[in-house]
């Protein structure tokens, strides 16, 4: 089974406003077509194949074109139930 293993920095704020140094870990499995994102701390944060329209391509739709039909509205009381009171 043929895999690549790659990272990416990204910065986020630290205490006092400074700027903290991350890394994203990404494995590709080529064979099965599963790409698997972990932090810097090794927990795994989501994983996207090639099939239909994963969460990869639901991320570049989120990040490149807020405006797209696919993007929906969420109201308040959603958003509360799912996201904020959690």
């Amino acid at each position: 089974m043929s895999s690549q293993y790659r990272k990416i920095r990204y910065e986020g704020e630290g205490p006092y406003g400074s700027i903290d140094e991350h890394w994203l870990y990404i494995h590709s499995h080529d064979t099965v077509d599963v790409v698997n994102v972990y932090d810097d701390n090794g927990n795994h944060l989501f994983s996207f194949t090639e099939t239909g329209f994963d969460m990869g391509m639901a991320l570049q739709v989120a990040f490149s074109n807020w405006q797209d039909e696919k993007m929906i509205l969420v109201p308040t009381d959603e958003w509360n139930e799912k996201i904020k009171n959690k």
